[in-house]
């Protein structure tokens, strides 16, 4: 079973080796954002992958928050505020599909400042 609350934990304290334990090693985790748009979203297949970009993630002193989850079967969802500073913020709604526990596909639509 996917437990979300140690995922927010790890999430939220940007913790790498803990956030990327949460993904199946044949995960994709898929992005669309104002520079990457439906027709070219960002698309990371694999743990190795997700896993650079969680280090990036973690190196940049952006605040992140989880709020509004919710879990059911082999889906889960939450809202994501990215505090970038100088009042910024970017708002992510994600999407997950899970198995065995664990994320096997992560798609997000963000908004940003």
């Amino acid at each position: 079973m996917f437990d979300l609350a140690a995922y927010k934990r790890a999430f939220e304290a940007k913790d790498v080796e803990a956030w990327i334990a949460f993904y199946a090693e044949d995960a994709e985790w898929i992005e669309y954002t104002p520079d990457a748009p439906p027709r070219a979203p960002v698309v990371m297949c694999g743990r190795a992958a997700i896993r650079s970009f969680l280090e990036r993630v973690a190196a940049d002193p952006v605040r992140l928050s989880i709020s509004d989850e919710v879990i059911a079967g082999d889906r889960a969802a939450w809202m994501v505020v990215c505090e970038l500073g100088a009042g910024r913020r970017a708002i992510e709604n994600t999407v997950v599909t899970l198995r065995d526990g664990l994320i096997v596909r992560q798609v997000e639509v963000e908004a940003w400042d």
